[in-house]
Formats: C-alpha cells, structure tokens, sequence
C-alpha cells in the first residue's frame, strides 16, 4: 500500500503533471533505487553479469545494473505521456527496421506469426509499427500493479488497436491467442521471463543451465504450425531500432511443457534472444532473477 502511494501517488503523477522534469525525476529515481534497495541492486547485478558474460569487469556490471534502472524508467515514463500520441506518431519514431524480408516469407505460409519479444528498448513503437502492415494484433501481458500506469498502458494500446489478454486470464487467454494464430493473426509474447500464472521449465540461457523461461511460446507456435519471429526494438539516438530475426518454423505438433526446452524451434529463440542481448544488455530490463530459478 505504502508503495503504491509513494510510486502511483507521487512518483507518476508528478511525471504526468510535470512533463518537462520527467527526465529528471527518472534520474532521481533511478539512483534511489540502486542506494535503497539492496535486493534490486543484487538481482540487476547478477543479471548484468550474465549479459555481458563472465569476463566482464565489476565496473562494468555496475554500470550495465544501473542502466537497465534507468531504461526501466525512461520505458515508464513514456508510457505515462503517451496520451495524445497518433499511431503514426509511435510508429514514426522506429528509425530503423530490418528484416522485413525475412517477416514477409513467414507471413506467406498464412499460418498466423508468434511475434517472441523480451523486455527491452520499448514495446509499443513496435506495435505501432506492426499495426501499419497487420490488420489485428494480440498481446499476452500482466497488469501493472500501478493503476495509472496500467491505464496509460491500455489506454495507448487500444488507441493503437492492439487486442490484450491478460495472463490472468489463464485458459481462456490461451485459447484466444490460438485462435488468432488458427485465423492467420499476429500473437506477441515476451519470451524472457516467465510471469506470475505462466508456465516456466529450466533451461540453458546466457551461459547457465537452471535459468527458468516460459514455455508458453514455443508450444502456443509448434501446436499451431506457426512461424516464431524473434523480434526486438531497441533505443537509439533519435528513435527506435526494431530488427526481426529469422523466423523459426517447425512442423506443428503437440508439445508438452516438458519437451520446451530441448526442442531446435526453442533453442533458436533462445539464441536469438542471448544476441539481441549481448548487443545492448544495457537495454534488458531484466528485473526479474533468471539465475537459480529453481533453487
């Protein structure tokens, strides 16, 4: 209760009332954060040093730790003063696009798109990006425990058209999303951390082997004979950069949660996820602890 009051109550509205310091508050924030909460700082530490690989110097994890703070907070406040922002607008701030090729050979199998995404850069360009070329687009999210944020966060997406389904929703959301897929829809999932009512199994990630990853993904694709395209948008100067990776097409099949992580479609999203990651950790918001998982 305490939280919600000084983050919802204070710390966004202040955002949303005084637009102009926004960055600054982030700043503040941000660095609050990394003093007080020792169990952030511990989390964010180890997950940056997994990012950046074994060699990486403590300097170096620190500064990475600290950034994916700050990126948390730049990502807030955008969300917060979307309001009054076109689709065009959004999708006009994705500087760069590759792939698109690659994107356009899966989507002629008609066999809908599993768009597999992690906690990085931003995610709503993205969306505002894919809406220009796709007629109906599904998100599988958690709600925010701020409330104004997550209005903010619903209110952009309806704007953009995105059709949400909530985690929460538990069956009744998976069985929308694979009807989606069943009628040639794009379905976007986060692929790097498994949320509170998802399914999780231990799996090799970033060079360990108990990291715990959803299996929703692979098995929502592989059961309906979807293309999985990896897809990341990341912060640049000016903008975003979006890049689609190869997509990963198997044979549809039934897979059981146990079978997630040994199969090749899974270990191709799981390497693609370590690239996009290697390449700016500074940008993985990866709040949550990956390793141990299971201990």
């Amino acid at each position: 209760m305490i939280s919600r009051v000084v983050v919802d109550g204070c710390y966004y509205r202040s955002i949303r009332c005084m637009p102009r310091h926004a960055d600054l508050f982030g700043r503040q924030v941000a660095r609050l954060i990394w003093a007080a909460s020792g169990s952030t700082r511990a989390v964010l530490s180890e997950n940056a040093r997994l990012a950046l690989g074994p060699d990486a110097s403590p300097k170096r994890v620190r500064e990475v730790a600290r950034e994916m703070i700050r990126n948390m907070q730049r990502s807030i406040t955008e969300v917060l003063l979307s309001e009054g922002t076109s689709a065009d607008e959004l999708a006009s701030s994705v500087t760069e696009f590759s792939g698109e090729k690659e994107y356009d050979r899966a989507r002629a199998l008609k066999r809908g798109i599993l768009l597999a995404s992690i906690h990085m850069g931003a995610f709503e360009p993205c969306m505002a990006l894919l809406r220009r070329f796709e007629r109906r687009v599904h998100v599988l999210f958690h709600p925010d425990p701020m409330p104004s944020f997550e209005r903010a966060r619903s209110r952009l997406r309806r704007s953009l058209g995105v059709i949400e389904h909530a985690v929460s929703d538990g069956v009744s959301a998976w069985a929308a999303l694979r009807d989606a897929l069943e009628a040639d829809e794009v379905v976007v999932l986060h692929a790097d951390r498994v949320m509170p009512g998802q399914s999780g199994a231990r799996m090799r990630f970033l060079g360990i082997d108990d990291a715990n990853l959803p299996t929703g993904p692979a098995r929502l694709a592989i059961g309906c004979g979807t293309p999985i395209v990896p897809t990341f948008c990341m912060r640049r100067p000016g903008g975003y950069a979006v890049h689609m990776s190869t997509p990963i097409i198997a044979p549809g099949q039934a897979l059981r949660a146990n079978d997630v992580a040994n199969h090749p479609s899974q270990q191709a999203l799981i390497a693609a996820m370590e690239s996009a990651i290697r390449a700016a950790p500074d940008q993985w918001m990866a709040y949550g602890r990956i390793a141990g998982a299971h201990r």
